[in-house]
């Protein structure tokens, strides 16, 4: 029997422009994004939300998200993934189909357009444009990750 699993998509909080020396990799987040941050982590400590597993793009904005989300949230397991920079649907569902199926509750953060396309395959609704400091969280009913693929989640509720 399927077992209910948990994945929250994060899109990174509001970054600065890129300029010269600050390509796009290395973008820090803005006091507004700092701030976003802030807020959406008091909600889901308020919420008692708790991340099994923490999976993040390792570009500079996107692990300050992790950071400040961590502050409120605090995940013993997180990993840095340099190939959830600028992934697209399939790549980020080959990230989550590799988590270990005793995760059961999943935050992933990263970029948009594939943090909005692979929220859209999951739940198979319309297409959702994730803003800066969006989380999406999905319930998934598989007895594993290596399960989660297109229309096998349930679209719970949007944060900001």
């Amino acid at each position: 029997m399927a077992t209910n699993k948990m994945l929250y998509l994060l899109r990174h909080g509001e970054a600065e422009m890129a300029f010269g020396q600050h390509e796009d990799f290395n973008r820090q987040l803005t006091s507004n994004g700092i701030a976003q941050l802030k807020r959406l982590g008091k909600i889901l400590a308020l919420n008692a939300t708790s991340f099994d597993q923490v999976l993040s793009s390792s570009a500079r904005r996107t692990m300050m998200t992790t950071d400040l989300i961590n502050e409120f949230v605090p995940s013993s397991k997180i990993i840095f993934e340099e190939g959830l920079y600028e992934a697209y649907t399939e790549q980020i569902l080959n990230h989550i189909n590799k988590v270990d199926k005793n995760v059961d509750s999943l935050l992933l953060v990263g970029h948009n357009p594939g943090i909005s396309s692979i929220a859209s395959y999951i739940t198979q609704g319309q297409f959702l444009s994730m803003l800066p400091g969006m989380m999406a969280k999905i319930s998934i009913e598989v007895d594993c990750w290596s399960m989660v693929g297109r229309q096998t989640g349930v679209l719970i509720e949007i944060l900001q």
